[in-house]
This record gives structure tokens, sequence and C-alpha cells, in this order.
């Protein structure tokens, strides 16, 4: 789910960015949906009727089948693509009930702010409600007496998968929100709590296959395992070894200006190149660094940076 210039600075004045993973995550996050320009995600959308009765054949209703691919996952076969069978009702319920859980997470944030003497984090909570009231558009498709004519079913094959897109997007975004730790610290137990079942219910209604679940935290984990490295010597003093050899930047003044990390392995590069390694692995998007796979133990989730 693409977002504004001004959604972006609202981010970049939040306050989240400041915790370093949470950062990388978000660059691991923005590069991946760039590097895929919108088609990370195939929504393919097929109807059944079904008889609600076995006398009047008139008697039915209509199930859309959307037949989900998430094209940024790189491992082979149907793990990466799932079928959504949903009527129309419940995903019109499902998003009255989003809508709802948003509204009472944001009265209990709003609550939680008046015990406090410092309204500085409100930016940070704005970004997490902007983010999931994106899902609840006007252009959902309305409401129809006759719900089974041939207008109205293809007015929601279109508009009922759209709704679906915006829900992953949600999804995907609250699985990054959540690993930073202002949104629950300082007061905001309860709140936390209520975000933690908007994303579970996001999870249930879904039906998000484990391999999905499974491949999202491995590319979390990924990310979350990389620790700030400082260096304190001069760069008169810096050998070779201590340059990154993912690019082989040897520019001392271009270094000063990239942040470095470090693995858990020791080893340390620049944050983005380490980013850029990552989402080649585990993204389908063109290669823009060599990278080797092996499965030693001093491999970093198996990519060899030696």
């Amino acid at each position: 789910m693409r977002t504004s210039v001004i959604e972006n600075k609202l981010l970049a004045s939040s306050g989240l960015m400041d915790e370093p993973h949470f950062r990388r995550l978000i660059k691991l996050q923005t590069r991946r949906r760039e590097a895929l320009a919108g088609s990370e995600l195939e929504i393919r959308t097929t109807t059944n009727h079904v008889l609600t009765s076995e006398v009047n054949i008139n008697a039915w209703f209509t199930v859309y089948c959307m037949h989900i691919r998430r094209v940024s996952d790189t491992r082979q076969g149907d793990d990466d693509q799932w079928v959504l069978k949903k009527r129309y009702s419940e995903l019109e319920a499902f998003r009255r009930l989003l809508f709802k859980r948003i509204e009472g997470w944001e009265y209990t944030v709003r609550r939680e702010f008046t015990r406090k003497t410092t309204v500085g984090k409100q930016k940070t909570f704005a970004v997490v409600s902007n983010a999931m009231r994106r899902a609840i558009s006007p252009t959902f498709p309305k409401k129809h007496f006759r719900a089974n004519k041939v207008a109205v079913i293809k007015e929601r094959v279109v508009g009922l998968p759209n709704f679906v897109r915006k829900l992953l997007g949600v999804y995907t975004d609250l699985a990054v929100y959540k690993t930073n730790n202002q949104l629950q610290a300082g007061g905001f137990a309860s709140s936390w709590v209520q975000l933690c079942t908007i994303f579970s219910e996001l999870e249930a209604f879904l039906e998000i296959p484990q391999p999905q679940k499974d491949a999202e935290i491995q590319r979390q984990s990924a990310v979350l395992a990389l620790e700030d490295f400082n260096d304190s010597r001069s760069i008169d003093e810096v050998d070779h070894d201590q340059l990154c050899s993912i690019c082989l930047n040897e520019d001392p003044v271009t270094d000063e200006e990239r942040p470095m990390v470090a693995l858990p392995c020791g080893h340390h590069f620049h944050e983005d190149c380490v980013i850029d390694c990552i989402l080649n692995v585990y993204t389908k998007v063109p290669a823009t660094v060599d990278v080797k796979l092996n499965t030693d133990n001093n491999a970093f989730l198996g990519i060899d940076f030696q």
C-alpha cells in the first residue's frame, strides 16, 4: 500500500523512526514495494452461486472467491497463494467491525494521553491510525436489495478485492508497527492490547496461510538481527577489512554519511547494502548486489558476506 508524501513526513516526525530496528524494517518494506512497482499482490476473483434451498432454485447467494498471490515471495509452489472465499455480507460486517475496533483503539489512546503530562507521542499514534483507516474507504460496494443482479455482482467483483487488498496492506503495516516499543511503553499498555487484537482479527479474517506468516517472520528476523555499529577510530586508523565488502565503497566522506550495522557473526557493512541483500534473497526483485547462498553456520540467514 503506497503512502503519500504527507504521510511520509508524518512518519519522519513521529519519533517512530528513532528506533533503529524499526527504521530498517520500514526501509526494507519501502524498497520492497518500490522494486515491485505495486505488483506485489495479485488478486483474481471468481464467483460461485450457492443454493439456500433444494426446492427453490432461485434462492441462492454469491460467494466471491479471491485467488490471492503475493508475488514478492521467493518460495516456489503454491505456498505463496491462497483462496479467500467470502460473501458480501461477511466482508461488509468485518469492515464495520474493523471501524469499531479502530475507534475503540483511538479512544483508549486519547484516554491514556490524559494521564500523561506530555503530548509528544501523539504523532506516533496518528501514523498508526492513518495506516489502519486506509481500509475504511467510501469506495466499498453499496448494499442492494436485489444483490444477485448481474450488474451488482460485477460491481462487487471489482470492489471487494480492492477492499481485501487494503486489508492486506493494513495487516502488513501493522506487522511492522507492532515491533516498535513506543506503541506499548510509557503507559500505553491497554491500547497496545487492542492493537494486537486488531492485528489478530485481520490475520484470521484474511486466512493468512502459515507459510506466509513464516516467510514474514523470517524477513523481519533478518532485519531485527542487525545492530548499530559505531567505530570510534579515525579514518586513517581503519584498515581495509573495515570497508564494506558488499559495495566496496572506499570513499571516507561518503562512508561517514552512511550508517553501518553489525551482523550476528560480527561482520559489519553499510545498512543500505545489507537491506538490499535481504531484499534480494527474500523477494523476487532484480538483483542489485551479488549474493551467495549457503548453509554455513557463520552465514547470516543463509547470506554469505565473506
